[in-house]
């Protein structure tokens, strides 16, 4: 079990304790899960590390958006080489 100097040691911060019920279940401290912006439904992936267990949250898949305009509709307001449109001609 981790004491108060260990969180401070590992370069973490200490919310408080957990506690699982008896179905199972975590909850994390409401300031962390506001620290974080963790909210109901948000994933996490599960690992073990000896005796340690690592809470990953799952970032949601990335999703393309459009404005439905073609690229020959886009023609120059586009920026394709944003190095070029972003620092000039080399």
């Amino acid at each position: 079990m981790s004491t108060p100097d260990d969180a401070d040691t590992n370069g973490g911060e200490e919310y408080g304790e957990a506690e699982i019920n008896d179905r199972g279940r975590l909850t994390i401290p409401k300031p962390l899960r506001d620290d974080l912006g963790i909210e109901g439904g948000t994933a996490f992936t599960v690992i073990r590390e000896g005796n340690t267990i690592r809470l990953v949250r799952r970032l949601p898949e990335l999703q393309t958006v459009s404005t439905g305009r073609s690229r020959e509709e886009w023609g120059d307001d586009a920026f394709r080489d944003a190095g070029r449109a972003t620092f000039g001609e080399e």
